[in-house]
């Protein structure tokens, strides 16, 4: 989905709706890939304007070979 289609869904989305926008590990992942980092951006700005609360959820936890794996959700205020 692109960075405008994320725009314009959460703008269309109920109160309390859950958007998953990614699965990984964001710091590492946003460095290698613009589509992940224009996405992180985006829902960072709208979270600043209250739009959405960020959170995620731990799925699997990292070791010195191994980055964790987390779930990376956006929730519409």
């Amino acid at each position: 989905m692109t960075i405008n289609n994320y725009d314009t869904v959460i703008k269309l989305a109920d109160k309390g709706e859950v958007f998953e926008y990614h699965v990984g590990y964001l710091p590492r992942d946003r460095f290698y890939d613009n589509h992940v980092r224009d996405k992180a951006n985006l829902l960072r700005r709208l979270a600043e304007s209250d739009v959405v609360e960020l959170y995620q959820k731990r799925l699997t936890y990292g070791n010195i070979n191994h980055d964790p794996k987390f779930q990376y959700l956006a929730r519409k205020i």
